[in-house]
């Protein structure tokens, strides 16, 4: 929560604020009112690098209430954009999932969608019919409905409005006024009646004006009698609204959008005592505790004769859970889903497949009828943004891993799917700082770090022989560990050709592939190597030759180029990158130059690197001893500068040469 709080302050010094006055493209608001200068727009001179702008975006969300006193909420979604070029004519595509469960069913209607065109001197309109308008079932108690502007090409404007219409009285969720691509102005009206009492909170930069009103409604109630009230109204307006484009190292984007996020924190009805509905994550807790998640993980084991004689063995708790999740995984394949609550053993075991949720259910009951502690640990995804303690939700998480405890206290995390993975070893998008046992002892403590469960190091141990023409020749070894060989194996098996394989190295690195073996690639371990014989032709003169002695690349010259940033930069982990290298230099040649030992550091993050050069007694060998640290997740963006010339300044070192001259 400090984190997010923070950056939306620092950010105030990185981008400007936008002008609330007016926009830049003149508009009439009302539908299907575009003009001929809207159509033959072709640049918006804001950005002359967008796509797409919004020329004008409506969001009207009303709570409504019977004479029974029920509630109803109305949303209505109006936009109108501007294609500039190829890439955005897809903008006019929309799919939206609604209920269809009863008491909480949803409608979607009054769906219009007109496109408007330059063509031979005059705007040319062209509406979308009904038959292009998809109503299908999505779930058992969810449908999806898709409709796509007809006609789009670049230069086109698109209008869409469509009614959200439901009963979910409390979900009038966020009004965001920043995306992706520039928005020229941006109106919203939030009106609700004054027993609601909803928390209004401001996300990333407050980039629109805000006012506030209220107006008298009457409710009948019937026979002669009513009910007057007042409805609170909440106007906001923005103008000129510039794009927050993702960047390399951040996994949620729109976490940082301008926005505002309704949460319904009381209801005050006329007669009633007042009750304070705000949820508390003790009430998420319940809500998991009742789920599947635990009658699954409670049921019994579905493995008990394949179990039995791991249960009874003397082996090592790690490699009991390991022996366990094994024997589950080779019966049921993951379906690659990441799901909160699983489904039933029994059609999972029928289909032979599932998500991670049905496959960690399944291991979970497994590893209890084992005799481990089995407790189930809730996570809201990086790509879903940051967990916040200000705006607790129901489906605040998105699946679950296992906390396996032994009877001696200790203790492993487990998700059961990822074969790639292992014990401690998730995909980057689990690491957070905030997962949640669900737990019903207070006295345990809810809240876990999943950042720092394991060490994740790459290692090359290079083995070259250079000779008098420049040749380098010989062998290196990549081994990895942690996060970094689970990410070194999905690299490995998504080719499926050796020969692809090797161009993928040959293209970012300066050698060539000659040939390549691998270990644990398809093993369930927390490690895995490649071992290739390479050679790499080094840049020469008449007398003298040009190593460079680090040929793999480890960090990218362009992976920090922007001068400025305005979002946080996310690493994936922590991590360590250690390459040591002995090269044996041809016969008749010495050392001219050398690059000085050198030790680099950021100083706003936790980040260093170390190189060392040194030469044998015999000056026959070079040695090279390089190793690279983070030990943060983060940078603020006012830290941004420090940490991109601290990188600039490693790839530097990286790239360093080694002069070899022939002897006299």
């Amino acid at each position: 929560m400090k984190r997010f709080c923070l950056f939306a302050v620092l950010l105030l010094a990185v981008l400007p604020f936008s002008s609330i006055k007016g926009q830049d493209i003149k508009f009439n608001p009302k539908f299907d009112a575009v003009s001929e200068e809207e159509v033959k727009m072709t640049s918006y001179p804001r950005d002359t690098s967008a796509a797409a702008v919004v020329i004008y975006k409506e969001l009207t969300r009303t709570v409504y209430v019977s004479p029974g006193f029920d509630f109803f909420l109305k949303k209505i979604n109006r936009y109108r954009f501007k294609v500039l070029k190829e890439t955005a004519k897809n903008i006019g595509d929309f799919e939206i999932i609604y209920r269809t469960d009863g008491e909480m069913s949803e409608k979607i209607q009054d769906i219009k969608v007109t496109t408007y065109n330059w063509e031979n001197g005059k705007v040319v309109k062209t509406k979308m019919g009904k038959e292009f308008i998809f109503d299908q079932k999505y779930s058992e108690n969810a449908k999806r409905i898709s409709f796509s502007a007809q006609n789009v090409k670049v230069g086109s404007v698109i209008e869409v409005t469509y009614e959200r219409l439901n009963k979910h009285y409390w979900d009038i969720g966020d009004i965001t006024f920043q995306g992706s691509i520039p928005v020229n102005c941006a109106e919203a009206k939030v009106t609700y009646p004054e027993w609601l009492v909803f928390n209004a909170m401001s996300q990333g930069l407050k980039l629109y004006s805000y006012n506030q009103s209220y107006e008298t409604s009457r409710l009948v109630l019937g026979a002669g009698k009513y009910a007057d009230y007042n409805s609170l109204q909440n106007n906001y307006r923005a103008v000129n609204i510039p794009a927050l484009k993702a960047e390399g190292n951040v996994y949620c984007i729109s976490q940082f959008y301008s926005a505002v996020s309704y949460e319904l924190a009381a209801l005050r009805l006329p007669g009633q005592v007042p009750k304070t509905v705000a949820y508390q994550w003790s009430d998420v807790d319940k809500r998991i505790m009742e789920s599947d998640i635990f009658s699954e993980l409670n049921s019994g084991c579905k493995f008990k004769d394949e179990v039995d004689p791991i249960k009874k063995s003397d082996k090592p708790f790690l490699e009991k859970v390991v022996a366990i999740r094994n024997i589950v995984t080779q019966k049921v394949k993951w379906n690659k889903k990441i799901r909160l609550v699983p489904k039933s053993a029994s059609s999972v075991l029928k289909e032979s497949s599932g998500s991670n949720a049905d496959i960690n259910a399944l291991v979970g009951s497994a590893l209890k009828y084992a005799g481990f502690s089995v407790t189930p640990v809730t996570v809201k995804l990086r790509t879903r943004g940051e967990l916040q303690d200000f705006h607790i939700a129901l489906d605040a998480f998105d699946t679950f891993i296992l906390k396996v405890a032994s009877d001696k206290g200790d203790v492993l995390m487990l998700d059961a799917a990822f074969s790639s993975g292992y014990v401690n070893i998730f995909p980057y998008t689990y690491l957070v700082p905030k997962a949640r046992q669900i737990v019903k002892e207070q006295s345990i403590r809810p809240w876990i770090d999943l950042t720092s469960l394991t060490k994740n190091q790459t290692s090359y141990n290079v083995q070259a022989k250079l000779d008098e023409d420049g040749l380098l020749t010989g062998t290196m070894k990549i081994e990895a560990i942690g996060e970094e060989s689970m990410y070194l194996k999905e690299f490995y098996k998504s080719y499926d050709e050796k020969e692809k394989l090797y161009a993928v190295f040959e293209k970012n690195n300066s050698y060539t592939v000659v040939d390549m073996t691998a270990k644990n690639m398809d093993e369930y371990t927390p490690d895995c190597s490649i071992t290739m014989q390479f050679e790499s032709q080094m840049q020469t003169t008449e007398d003298r030759i040009y190593l460079k002695p680090i040929i793999e690349n480890i960090h990218s010259e362009g992976r920090y180029k922007s001068e400025t940033r305005s979002v946080p930069v996310d690493f994936p982990y922590r991590e360590t990158t250690v390459y040591n290298m002995t090269v044996e230099i041809p016969e008749g040649y010495e050392i001219e130059q050398m690059p000085s030992n050198a030790s680099v550091g950021a100083m706003k993050v936790d980040s260093k690197v170390d190189i060392v050069y040194k030469k044998t007694d015999d000056g026959r060998k070079i040695e090279v001893s390089y190793r690279y640290m983070l030990n943060d997740m983060y940078v603020d963006p006012h830290n941004y500068q420090d940490y991109r010339r601290y990188w600039m300044q490693l790839v530097k070192l990286e790239k360093e040469t080694i002069v070899l001259k022939k002897k006299n």
